[in-house]
Formats: structure tokens, sequence, C-alpha cells
């Protein structure tokens, strides 16, 4: 007989825990596609308002710096947007913007998404106290999407044995 508690059990009406989960926000990473190609069409706009008279008297090296740091902003709003997060093997890896951490299950107590957070938080062990790290892959914007990504989540962490006994758990 299966224990109805286990969420590793394979009742009838329960998803049984998958051995790997890969999430990413679907908000944030259409707002970074947006704001992205906002970006490059006010520059381009920009570029035209200038006029060809103004255009002549830039060199190649300030255009090019000009369209760098253009590009260096559209490269750091697209790497927030495809923020992801990983579970498999034991280990949750966490891609924020640039930023890789991977973190094994025994150093997570647990994952919070309350109302009013922006996005999801890994209580992570550290020294005998919690400390919250930030996971954009999963954002309260998603609504019952995000909801079901941290239930997930967290039924994946006690199946793998993660627990915060011992620990207080921050407001």
């Amino acid at each position: 007989m299966t224990d109805p508690i286990d969420p590793t059990s394979d009742t009838p009406g329960q998803d049984p825990v998958p051995e790997r989960l890969a999430y990413t926000s679907p908000p944030a990473l259409m707002t970074s596609v947006v704001l992205s190609m906002v970006l490059l069409a006010f520059s381009m706009f920009g570029w035209w308002a200038l006029g060809p008279e103004i255009r002549e008297q830039i060199t190649w090296p300030q255009a090019a710096t000009l369209l760098f740091f253009v590009f260096v902003m559209i490269a750091i709003m697209l790497s927030i947007g495809y923020s992801r997060m990983w579970a498999a093997d034991g280990v949750v890896t966490v891609r924020n913007g640039p930023f890789l951490r991977r973190y094994p299950v025994e150093s997570i107590a647990g994952v919070r998404l309350r109302p009013g957070d922006a996005w999801s938080s890994l209580l992570v062990k550290d020294d005998g106290e919690l400390r919250r790290k930030p996971m954009l892959a999963i954002q309260f914007l998603e609504g019952e999407n995000g909801k079901r990504k941290i239930i997930d989540l967290r039924k994946w962490l006690k199946q793998q044995g993660a627990t915060s006994q011992g620990y207080t758990l921050p407001d």
C-alpha cells in the first residue's frame, strides 16, 4: 500500500515527482525580449534623428562605442530574462543573469515564494543559519503556474532528502 502523505507515492490523482526539474520564467523572458527590441528601436531612431550632418561628424570608433553599449545593455536584459533553475542528481542549479550557482540538496532547507515577493528564494543552510538566495526562474507574476512550480520543487527537494530540521525559518 502506498503512503498518501508521501509525495513520491503513485496514488491515483497524485502526480509522481519527476527525476529532473527545469524552470524558466515566461514573464521575465517576455519582458527582456520586448525591452531589448524597444531599446534597439529607440537607438536606431535616435541615430536617424541625429540627421545626416551630425552623423557625418561621428567617427567609426565613436559609433562602435555607442553600438557596443547598446549591445551590452541588451545582453544584460536577455541574460536576466533567460534565468533558469535546474534540479537533478541531488543538485539545484540556479542561473540568475550571468551568475550560475549550484547548491547540493543537503545544503537546502526549503524554497519560498510569498505574496509580495517578486521572485522565489532558496533557503540555504550557511554556518548554522538560513540565507535566502534569489531564484529568478520562478516569479510571483506567473500566478498559479509559479505556485505549481514551487510545490513541485518542494516535493523534489523532500524526495531528495532536503530538510530544515534544526533550523528556524526566517519570516
